[in-house]
C-alpha cells in the first residue's frame, strides 16, 4: 500500500462505479489522516462519505454522564464519542436498503479492496462482516462467496474499525443500543446474538497502529485518541452504579465462558492473515 509519502499510481482507467456506500468516519482535527485516506480512496477508485466524527467537545457533561456508566465499566468521554460517531451511521444503513462499509480513518485497505467489497454485496448473505484483521480472533464455519472465503464470528472476535453492515444488522445494533445503552463500539457489536457474523479470511484491511506487525510502515500518526485519554469520568459512579457495572462485568464473562465450551468443538482461535494483492 502507499500514502501520501509512498507516492499512488492513480490508474484512473480502473476506476470502477462503487455502488456500495463507504462511510469514513473522520476527525476534523485529524487533517493527515483525512488527507491518506484521499489518496487511498481515489486510488483504489471509490468517491467516500465523509462522516464527521463527534468529538468530545461536541456533547455536554451532562450528556456524557447519561452514557458514562451504562457498560461493564466507566466510559472515556473518547469512547462514547466514538460510539455515537457509529451509532449514527447504523441509523443511516437502518433505513436504507442496501449494505455499506464502515472505516475509520486510521485504516489501511488492501489492493483488491474494492472488487471485494462489490462482491460481497452482491452475492453475501450476512448482517455484519468484519473485513479488518485485527489481534487473535475465534472463527468458526467457513462459507466461499465467489472467490472470497468468509469464516462465522464468534466470542469477541469483531472490530470496530473496517465493516460491512447490512440494513438487518444495523436494525439489531439500534435495538441492542435502545435496551442497553452505550459500550466500546467493538465490544458492543460482539455482543449482539443471533445474527449472521462473518470474518473476511484473509482480511483486506489493517489499522495503522498494527500495521508494522504485517510488515506494513504506517503512513501517518497513528495512536489511538482513545488511548490517549487515560481516566474515564471524574465524576465517581454511585456505590449501587459500581455494583450494577460489575454485575454486567460478570455476566457478560458468564455468557463468553459458557459460548466457548459449547463451540468448543466447531470453533478455532488464531490470527486472522492481512492480504494486500498489491504487493502479492
Amino acid at each position: 500500500m502507499g500514502a501520501l509519502a509512498w507516492g499512488y499510481a492513480v490508474d484512473l482507467t480502473q476506476r470502477h462505479c462503487m455502488s456500495v456506500p463507504v462511510y469514513i468516519i473522520t476527525l476534523a482535527s485529524a487533517t493527515q489522516r483525512r488527507a491518506f485516506q484521499e489518496v487511498q480512496a481515489q486510488h483504489l477508485g471509490f468517491s467516500p462519505i465523509w462522516h464527521p466524527a463527534m468529538g468530545v467537545n461536541d456533547f455536554s457533561d451532562d450528556i456524557f454522564l447519561q452514557h458514562a456508566f451504562s457498560w461493564q465499566r466507566p466510559l472515556k468521554k473518547t469512547e462514547v464519542a466514538c460510539f455515537m460517531s457509529h451509532l449514527q451511521i447504523w441509523r443511516n444503513i437502518a433505513a436504507g436498503t442496501t449494505p455499506a462499509v464502515v472505516l475509520e480513518d486510521d485504516v489501511i485497505l488492501g489492493g483488491n479492496w474494492l472488487e471485494s467489497i462489490q462482491t460481497l454485496a452482491s452475492h453475501a448473505q450476512a448482517d455484519f462482516i468484519c473485513l479488518e484483521a485485527w489481534g487473535k480472533k475465534v472463527l468458526g464455519v467457513e462459507q466461499t462467496v465467489d472467490h472470497l472465503k468468509l469464516q462465522s464470528l464468534c466470542l469477541n472476535s469483531a472490530g470496530a474499525a473496517a465493516y460491512m453492515l447490512w440494513p438487518a444488522g444495523a436494525q439489531r445494533l439500534l435495538l441492542q443500543y435502545e435496551r442497553y445503552g452505550v459500550a466500546l463500539a467493538d465490544a458492543f457489536i460482539n455482543q449482539v446474538d443471533g445474527w449472521s457474523a462473518w470474518q473476511l479470511v484473509p482480511a483486506n484491511v489493517v489499522q495503522m497502529n498494527v500495521a508494522p506487525l504485517y510488515g506494513i510502515l504506517p503512513p501517518t500518526h497513528s495512536d489511538s485518541l482513545i488511548a490517549r485519554e487515560k481516566y474515564p469520568s471524574a465524576v465517581p459512579p454511585a456505590i449501587g452504579i459500581i455494583f450494577i457495572m460489575k454485575w454486567r462485568r460478570f455476566k457478560g464473562e458468564l455468557n463468553k465462558a459458557l459460548r466457548r465450551v459449547s463451540m468448543f468443538w466447531c470453533t478455532k482461535r488464531g490470527y486472522v492473515p492481512y492480504l494486500d494483492y498489491d504487493h502479492q
